[in-house]
């Protein structure tokens, strides 16, 4: 068996694996796993591939690159969105500072937000979830996901844990 194909070949079956399910499949090491998955995502990096792998919540993943991503979008079920003013404020705000209560993003963009948070709960882009007597809306994994902001979330650039000085 050629194991980085076959590692490969389990990445593109699933929607997202773990490298330890991965070595349970394939009966290998963690560590030949990890390294497998370090050189398959330095590879999908370069610029003659569609797509790049990666890692969400300890998953294994490859994913369209932006740039693909209008062509994938005329083949794909998934449905991409035109988002508006409103719409992108709403996202940046639960990007930057969490899960919030309606009152809090009512505040933070100094009007009504009931319309923007309902739009974007029927897209799949932003989720409430109840805690103690109110609601907190969070954007969604799958969102975080096909946009790619995750990846923005744990860079340095927004976590404020480097950039310029």
């Amino acid at each position: 068996m050629e194991l980085r194909a076959a590692v490969e070949a389990v990445l593109l079956s699933s929607n997202g694996i773990s490298a330890e399910k991965i070595s349970e499949v394939l009966g290998v090491s963690i560590d030949d796993v990890l390294q497998i998955l370090e050189e398959l995502r330095r590879e999908y990096e370069k610029p003659s591939h569609g797509v790049s792998l990666r890692e969400v919540e300890g998953k294994y993943r490859f994913y369209t690159k932006p740039e693909y991503v209008e062509y994938v979008s005329k083949v794909s079920k998934r449905k991409f969105h035109k988002l508006s003013d409103s719409q992108m404020e709403v996202i940046a705000l639960l990007l930057v500072s969490g899960p919030l209560s309606k009152n809090d993003v009512d505040s933070f963009r100094g009007k009504d937000s009931s319309a923007v948070l309902s739009s974007l709960q029927k897209m799949g882009i932003v989720r409430k979830k109840r805690v103690g007597r109110t609601y907190l809306y969070h954007l969604t994994r799958s969102f975080l996901e096909s946009t790619m902001l995750e990846e923005l979330v744990k860079s340095e650039k927004l976590s404020g844990d480097g950039g310029e000085s």
